[in-house]
């Protein structure tokens, strides 16, 4: 993994389905250096800890997912308690931090992986915590899929939930939405390259594992354009979903998604951290390749940490910030 001196303190985060989940971990654990979140398709942090009842597996794959009424969904006062009482600890960073950010939450309205009562949640749950409504993008009226959203007419159709999970609805561009919401008061951001012309890496992501249950890869990748390569750009993260590691969809989500070229045109250097199936003896339980936000990767399996700084696959993410922002050798 490169040192680029990227300027930590406009790194933001975006993902799909579980990767959307992550993002909610990742956006809400280190928000004192983050500008921002692009969620689709994805529960609110902590979702899975709804219901006291519930196992986290059984609110992760119900309540967090499709559940038949809202009274039954993500319990959103539960999750703003639980939060602060995080945050006062000093497990998370601050929630005062997230009063300037901007959001991009999306919902297809043929979405039935991940439906928009659990999205109307989440943006319950990040207006109540302080985010103000205005800086949030929702959008929630095209016919999509569970799916991440681009304006390839190769991709898979709008309405259809189906590997790779990248569908083609016109006119939306996902990436550049993302981009163009999250860093909305910088100034103009600029549309995206006709064509990536910047260098994709393949890096070495084991050496950021804090253990071996992890579910992660060996390797992630890294975009870095040409005016990156020097230092002084800014950070995004983006998480795929369920299905959509290197190791079951190739290359399709880290270089057919749009994020790269718009990385080109913004001075934004894109990380592509990468989870994998497990299952079997000695190894986590996550067949799908999902990220963890119900519990599968931690260290003590009767009370699982998924969801602070402490967290296996928090901490290997924030370890790859941290050795991004490193000066340039």
């Amino acid at each position: 993994m490169p040192a680029l001196g990227i300027d930590i303190k406009e790194t933001s985060v975006s993902g799909l389905s579980s990767g959307a989940f992550m993002t909610s971990q990742v956006y809400i654990v280190f928000s004192d250096i983050m500008k921002g979140a692009g969620i689709v398709a994805g529960g609110p942090y902590y979702c899975a800890g709804s219901w006291s009842f519930n196992t986290y597996l059984q609110n992760a794959t119900g309540a967090c997912m499709n559940p038949l009424t809202p009274s039954v969904g993500p319990n959103v006062p539960a999750l703003l308690a639980k939060t602060q009482q995080l945050s006062k600890a000093g497990s998370i960073d601050p929630t005062t931090n997230l009063s300037d950010d901007h959001i991009y939450m999306f919902s297809g309205t043929q979405d039935t992986t991940v439906t928009t009562m659990v999205m109307d949640a989440n943006y319950q749950y990040l207006t109540q915590l302080g985010v103000p409504a205005a800086n949030i993008e929702y959008i929630k009226n095209v016919a999509a899929g569970h799916a991440f959203i681009t304006d390839s007419k190769s991709d898979t159709s709008c309405g259809l939930t189906q590997p790779p999970y990248i569908n083609y609805c016109p006119p939306t561009e996902q990436a550049d939405a993302i981009i163009q919401q999250i860093y909305a008061d910088e100034g103009p951001v600029n549309p995206p390259a006709a064509s990536a012309s910047g260098e994709l890496l393949q890096v070495d992501q084991k050496a950021f594992l804090p253990t071996a249950m992890t579910s992660m890869s060996d390797n992630a990748y890294l975009y870095v354009p040409k005016s990156c390569e020097q230092g002084g750009c800014r950070l995004h993260i983006a998480l795929h979903g369920c299905e959509q590691g290197y190791k079951v969809i190739g290359d399709q989500y880290y270089s057919t998604t749009g994020y790269n070229e718009m990385a080109d045109t913004n001075k934004l250097v894109i990380l592509y951290p990468q989870a994998e199936p497990s299952q079997g003896a000695g190894k986590p339980y996550n067949p799908k390749g999902c990220w963890d936000f119900w519990g599968y990767s931690a260290t003590n399996p009767a009370n699982p940490d998924f969801y602070t700084r402490d967290a296996p696959q928090l901490k290997a993410i924030k370890a790859m910030i941290d050795r991004l922002a490193q000066p340039v050798q």
